[in-house]
This record gives structure tokens, C-alpha cells and sequence, in this order.
């Protein structure tokens, strides 16, 4: 569904974006992180990031748990789903959590047509490729707004 990882960031407009000023100046900064488990996203530290709602969204682990869980099934396909189905049930809200981010995550990512990981949106409204350092990002995303300033 969603294509490879490029090594250089870009911007790119999901809708119209109205400049203002500086966002972290005057309003929480929403920024969502779509990566995988090999590509961590950093610098969420960042002074520029103190007041931002930061969510990261880590989307192969929905299927890393369909993996653990599918681990080891009966052959009998009545007997692996009893065994699935029992092994669910027995999961706690820790062992679901990784799965429902991720589950969330790709449907955040379909909705803003996110075609490639990692990807970092601002205010649902502008992403940057290709980055998980989200001092990076935010750089590419200042940089972009002074330059619509202009």
C-alpha cells in the first residue's frame, strides 16, 4: 500500500494552509508521526516542540502482533482460531496498545493519502517525507511557512 522510504525530506501541501506567524508562538502545534519500528522518530526534545502535541504513530506493529499471535496455530483451522481467539481474549490493554496505534495510524495515514513512511503532518495540513528527527521536520516546516510568508 504505501511506498518506500526517501532519504531526502519534502513538503508537501495537504490543503490550504493559512500563515499567520509562527504556530509554536501563538497555538499548540499538532504534529503526527507515522514511522516503523526500524526508522525511531527523535528529537521530540526540542525546544521548538515544548508546547506541540506530538503523537507517533508506529505502523508496522499491527502487523508484528497478527505475527505473534498467528505464532505457532494448530494446522486444524477450527483449532487455530479457538487458539487465536483464546490468545486475544488473554491479551491486556498493554499487548493491544502497540496494535491499536498502529491500527490508528493507518487509517490517519490513508486519510491524509500518506503514500510513504516516514512521514511527519502538521496540523493536518502539510508533511514532510522522508525524516524522523523531529527537530528536522519542524525546520523544514518554519522554512516552508516563512518562505509563504513572503
Amino acid at each position: 500500500m504505501l511506498a518506500s522510504f526517501h532519504a531526502l525530506a519534502r513538503l508537501m501541501l495537504l490543503g490550504t494552509l493559512l500563515v499567520t506567524g509562527r504556530v509554536w508562538a501563538s497555538e499548540v502545534l499538532s504534529i503526527e508521526v507515522f514511522t516503523t519500528s526500524e526508522r525511531k522518530a527523535v528529537g521530540a526534545a526540542d525546544e521548538r516542540l515544548q508546547l506541540a502535541h506530538v503523537r507517533i504513530f508506529t505502523i508496522d506493529q499491527l502487523a508484528r502482533f497478527e505475527s505473534e499471535l498467528s505464532e505457532s496455530l494448530p494446522t486444524e483451522a477450527e483449532a487455530a482460531k479457538a487458539e487465536a481467539l483464546r490468545r486475544l481474549q488473554g491479551a491486556d490493554d498493554a499487548d493491544l496498545a502497540p496494535a491499536k496505534n498502529a491500527a490508528l495510524g493507518l487509517a490517519k495515514a490513508v486519510q491524509y493519502a500518506i503514500d510513504r513512511y516516514p512521514a511527519v503532518v502538521f496540523d493536518e495540513r502539510a508533511v514532510v517525507y522522508g525524516v524522523t528527527d523531529l527537530a528536522d521536520a519542524v525546520g523544514h516546516y518554519d522554512a516552508w511557512r516563512r518562505e509563504s510568508e513572503r
